[in-house]
């Protein structure tokens, strides 16, 4: 699917009525939820911010430890238990 195709389709949801635009709306937002969750604390993406602030990131090791710690994870809890 190319993106102009998605822009068209896009563009016949918003002369859609408004209850069906919303049903859209939440589909979306599901998919873009399971897609994009990234399970990160709050207190995680403090220090994720702060040290992009500094110019400061995750060496080699630490990106292998928190790499490993989430392929673990994955493999062995489902979204529902979450």
């Amino acid at each position: 699917m190319t993106k102009q195709q998605i822009k068209d389709i896009l563009d016949r949801v918003l002369s859609w009525p408004q209850e069906e635009q919303e049903r859209v709306v939440r589909f979306v937002q599901q998919i873009e939820d399971k897609a994009f969750d990234d399970d990160l604390t709050d207190e995680e993406w403090k220090i994720i911010d702060q040290r992009v602030a500094r110019h400061e990131l995750a060496n080699d090791e630490e990106v292998k430890v928190l790499f490993d710690r989430y392929r673990g994870a994955r493999g062995s809890v489902t979204r529902a238990e979450r």
